[in-house]
């Protein structure tokens, strides 16, 4: 514990020497791993709104502009996915769908080039310090055992944790860029890394970015996209970059700070009071605990409102196959969804950072009706390029929440317990670590898919066919 404070003491010093830094003298950056947080920084003292907490100088960043290597070796930055050891495109005729269906786009590959040359530069990076306090492990599901993997039961996290074609991206992109370019990457006689090695530092580079990476807008371009809110996607950005001190904030979907993009610096302000032993949380946007958990490492009772489940077409192909005993309509395949997320209408923070919008499950994706609805309409026999009329909607509309009530129950019993017995697990105090991250995620897509489930009754009813309805008013009538 002294080590890692005093690491943290020494990379504190380091940051406040960067020309153009400053940081507020009411925040502390402290050992926070009790909380299962790592380092975190907290406010010693009351803190005002609107208040510029730390400021980084973009020089001070770790990206492709201020790394060496891009003055170095700039070839490898022009298209790096697309180029091998010797600057050519290494990629054979009809291989284009093989290359795009690697995980990562070119920002992340190039700043992974840039991690592993500053890393193996050692004393000689002007980051050495910086690089002491970042992460030597993982939470994220890129380093789970099969058998943690496998406490997941039935959510559709486990298909993309992409660690294959991580691995075949790092082998066939960054190590032969490394061995063909030793005299850069081992400058002052550094010890040289094996084969496996090198992977596993681009892994390791690989998931520090995932975790900590800011995406790196000038001002101009963010006063443009002001106007979409707090999401920040990293994946698919343009220019990224590690941003020391920001990324010692831990974060959560309610939030007290924002990283400001300026033209020579980034600022992080708070945006409304921070009380005196409160700590300092970002925003890494509205993201589920299946995709906090891959991306990050950890889940949030926070980010539930955020929550996601996938409902893939097979179960619900069987179920229509079973009502309408085979006699399915006919849907190219090519144009078949294979799955489908349900999720809530959760709102946006407001400008405090609070959510203040309730988080509530109000209808199936649009996408999945329609594809229901175009294969069940010839066994119902609706020709859907008349147009239905109004009685054929209803009967296509109730048909559907009527699938769908069967099908939530078939998707719930894919998993291997049931929400009851998850939230026992809960109870267990000695449930730790990456067990217990398992069952907030699995058991938070089967909460999503009960709510779904009771949606269901009163859309049915909504949606009686004309005929149910009629009948439903004579015997109104004669009653009176």
């Amino acid at each position: 514990m002294a080590d890692f404070q005093a690491k943290s003491n020494v990379f504190l010093n380091w940051f406040k020497s960067q020309t153009g830094a400053t940081y507020d003298s009411r925040l502390q950056l402290t050992d926070l791993r009790d909380r299962g947080a790592g380092r975190g920084i907290i406010a010693t003292t009351d803190i005002p709104a609107e208040t510029d907490l730390f400021t980084i100088p973009r020089q001070s960043v770790i990206s492709v502009e201020n790394s060496d290597l891009s003055k170095k070796l700039p070839r490898i930055f022009t298209g790096l996915k697309n180029l091998d050891a010797d600057g050519d495109d290494g990629m054979a005729d009809g291989d284009d769908d093989e290359e795009d269906s690697l995980i990562m786009p070119d920002p992340w590959l190039d700043l992974i080039m840039v991690m592993v040359y500053e890393f193996l530069q050692g004393e000689d990076s002007a980051w050495k310090t910086y690089f002491e306090v970042l992460p030597d492990n993982f939470d994220t599901l890129m380093f789970w055992s099969q058998g943690e993997l496998n406490e997941l039961q039935a959510s559709a996290v486990k298909d993309k944790v992409g660690k294959e074609s991580a691995d075949e991206m790092f082998k066939t992109k960054v190590l032969p860029v490394v061995k063909a370019h030793e005299d850069v990457f081992y400058a002052g006689g550094a010890q040289k890394l094996s084969d496996e090695q090198i992977v596993e530092l681009a892994h390791r580079m690989g998931s520090i970015i995932m975790a900590y990476a800011f995406d790196l807008e000038n001002s101009e371009e963010e006063e443009d996209d002001e106007q979409e809110g707090w999401v920040q996607d990293l994946e698919g950005t343009q220019a990224m970059g590690m941003v020391p001190m920001a990324d010692m904030l831990n974060a959560d979907a309610e939030f007290n700070a924002h990283l400001n993009h300026g033209e020579d610096s980034l600022t992080m302000t708070s945006l409304r009071e921070i009380k005196a032993g409160e700590e300092v949380l970002n925003y890494y946007g509205p993201l589920p605990n299946c995709d906090l958990l891959r991306r990050y490492g950890y889940t949030s009772a926070k980010h539930a409102r955020y929550d996601v489940v996938e409902v893939p077409w097979e179960i619900i192909a069987s179920t229509i196959d079973k009502r309408f005993t085979g006699k399915k309509g006919v849907l190219d395949e090519e144009d078949m969804e294979e799955g489908f997320v349900l999720e809530r209408d959760s709102g946006e923070p407001d400008d405090t950072g609070i959510n203040t919008y309730p988080a509530k499950f109000v209808a199936f994706p649009e996408e999945l009706e329609e594809q229901v609805c175009q294969v069940t309409a010839p066994a119902l026999s609706i020709d859907l390029n008349r147009g239905p009329n109004k009685a054929q909607r209803k009967q296509l509309k109730s048909t559907f929440f009527e699938i769908m009530d069967a099908v939530i129950p078939a998707r719930l019993a894919q998993y291997g317990t049931t929400i009851e017995q998850d939230e026992q697990l809960l109870k267990n105090t000695d449930l730790e670590g990456r067990h217990r991250m398992a069952v907030v995620v699995r058991l938070a897509e089967k909460k999503l898919l009960k709510e779904a489930k009771e949606f269901i009754p009163a859309q049915l009813e909504k949606h009686k066919p004309v005929q149910e309805e009629e009948e439903g008013r004579s015997a109104k009538r004669q009653k009176r």
